[in-house]
């Protein structure tokens, strides 16, 4: 049985190959991102089971890998997979669904106090051996925030605005009890932006979902509100969006993108000032990824005893 881990888990090699190892399969590591769907073809062709993160996997590479039996992605999202194709070839596919819960509900809030409080100016003074002039910022305490879907990852931030002293609305397709009873009120999207200081979004990328903040839902916005999405690029209209940022009149912290980064140099959102940009590094600690690694290890090793778990295409 061979493994082809098709691009790098973002840990030491060698730490990598150790845990994949107790598989007692053939194991083959690659030390670069696959650039092009004829590399990933080539990198998969002789694989029983590859392992990828958030490299593309078409319908037409699927289509000429005969022997693949499984694709293991090392991620939570996994729409960059032609999930129809693999059901249709009869390929199971797994995720490593929320690995990343504290990791990206803790990036959020450092995005948002580094917005409020103003942080990457305050660095520039200091090194521009300047003071403090212009740089009074704004407290979490008493806003209002907004989280948009109320899974893990939207339930974690939910709750770390509630300790910061926020009152705190949600919407999302179902309503936990466990919130309620925390003090969270699920409201209409509408009232959600248009009350909220601070927006958080937290929905998987789907039909349903994409696109789905575009112009009428951003004009619904509060002056000087704050839109946070470490979710997936594609939920926001990303040209409504930067329209909206161009006015000046909102503030935008963005870990994800509609393309992945490294970002084109003509991407239009490089050009707005008031904005903070990450590029999507919101699973990406230690921890997080060390989670994720076992659990992709964990779902290759149940797929083979029979036993699959974590499968999105069944």
């Amino acid at each position: 049985m061979r493994v082809a881990v098709i691009e790098p888990l973002q840990l030491p090699k060698d730490f990598v190959m150790k845990k994949f190892q107790a598989l007692n399969c053939d194991i083959v590591l690659f030390d670069s991102k696959p650039v092009s769907q004829q590399e990933v073809f080539e990198r998969c062709k002789k694989a029983d089971i590859v392992v990828l993160v958030n490299t593309p996997l078409t319908a037409e590479t699927l289509e000429k890998l005969d022997g693949l039996r499984m694709v293991a992605v090392s991620f939570t999202g996994y729409d960059h997979v032609d999930i129809e194709k693999c059901k249709e070839k009869g390929i199971v596919v797994s995720n490593v669904p929320e690995y990343s819960t504290h990791s990206v509900a803790e990036l959020v809030f450092g995005m948002v106090i580094a917005a409020l409080r103003k942080l990457i100016e305050c660095d520039k003074a200091v090194r521009a051996s300047k003071g403090n002039e212009g740089l009074m910022g704004n407290e979490l305490f008493g806003k209002t925030m907004g989280v948009i879907g109320t899974g893990k990852i939207g339930q974690k931030v939910c709750e770390l605005a509630l300790a910061f002293g926020m009152e705190v609305l949600a919407y999302s397709r179902t309503e936990k009890e466990e919130l309620i009873k925390k003090g969270v009120r699920y409201v209409s999207l509408e009232e959600l932006l248009r009350r909220s200081d601070i927006i958080s979004i937290h929905v998987p990328l789907n039909k349903e979902t994409k696109g789905m903040i575009g112009e009428r839902e951003l004009a619904f916005l509060k002056d000087g509100a704050i839109v946070v999405n470490a979710a997936r690029g594609a939920i926001i209209d990303i040209e409504a969006l930067v329209k909206e940022l161009e006015r000046g009149r909102i503030f935008a912290c963005l870990d994800v993108f509609d393309v992945e980064p490294p970002l084109p140099e003509d991407y239009k959102i490089l050009k707005v000032k008031n904005t903070i940009l990450t590029p999507h590094v919101g699973y990406c600690t230690r921890e997080a990824l060390e989670r994720r690694l076992d659990v992709t290890i964990e779902n290759i090793k149940a797929f083979l005893e029979g036993k699959p778990r974590n499968i999105v295409n069944l």
